[in-house]
């Protein structure tokens, strides 16, 4: 039986890579349009350089310069012959992932703990957590929508709660997104 973290990192790897663990070891841009919201991204959690301050710490640690990461950041450099740094410090990536990943579950954890959310489903606990890597945390507005539903909270509270959020309203694509990451989720915990 795979533990929480197990599980999650699988999640992860559907939502964020589509199961291709090798694109971990590469620059993506993450909106698809170089807009520089993001910065480049990284990593099976695919950290985001420009909002996540980890990213930063695990390419300083790779050996990335200043001038590499800031050019990552705001994304005016040329990624692809730098793919290979992270390739020969993917044990550095790796703890950096693991790092995030257990962030993430214990931040919904706590987050359960300290709203009094009556979570008892795996799916829940992880489409929570994968929404912490997504967006970094979780509000009070999701603490109240799942404290105000009756009975446990379940990975489908949790659909229909992101559904209502600005991402998939604002676009098909939004939606698109966050309907496929719940069905990967889905996959995942039903194979496990």
């Amino acid at each position: 039986m795979k533990t929480l973290n197990e599980l999650f990192r699988l999640v992860i790897l559907a939502n964020e890579l589509d199961n291709n663990e090798k694109a971990a070891l590469r620059f993506s841009d993450p909106d698809g349009v170089l807009s520089g919201k993001s910065g480049w991204s990284f990593g099976v959690c695919q950290f985001d350089t420009r909002n996540n301050g980890e990213s930063i710490k695990c390419l300083v640690d790779c050996g990335f310069t200043q001038g590499e990461i800031h050019g990552i950041v705001d994304q005016t450099i040329d990624v692809v012959p730098l793919a290979a740094r992270l390739i020969a410090h993917k044990e550095i990536v790796a703890r950096y992932d693991e790092a995030q990943l257990g962030h993430c579950v214990n931040s919904v954890l706590n987050f359960c703990c300290e709203h009094k959310l009556p979570i008892t489903d795996t799916g829940a606990l992880l489409m929570l957590a994968d929404t912490v890597n997504q967006y970094g945390s979780l509000g009070d507005g999701s603490a109240k929508y799942l404290a105000a539903l009756d009975g446990p909270v379940t990975a489908l509270n949790v659909l229909n709660m992101k559904l209502t959020w600005k991402y998939s309203v604002a676009s098909k694509r939004g939606r698109d997104d966050t309907v496929r990451r719940y069905k990967n989720l889905i996959g995942v915990v039903a194979n496990a």
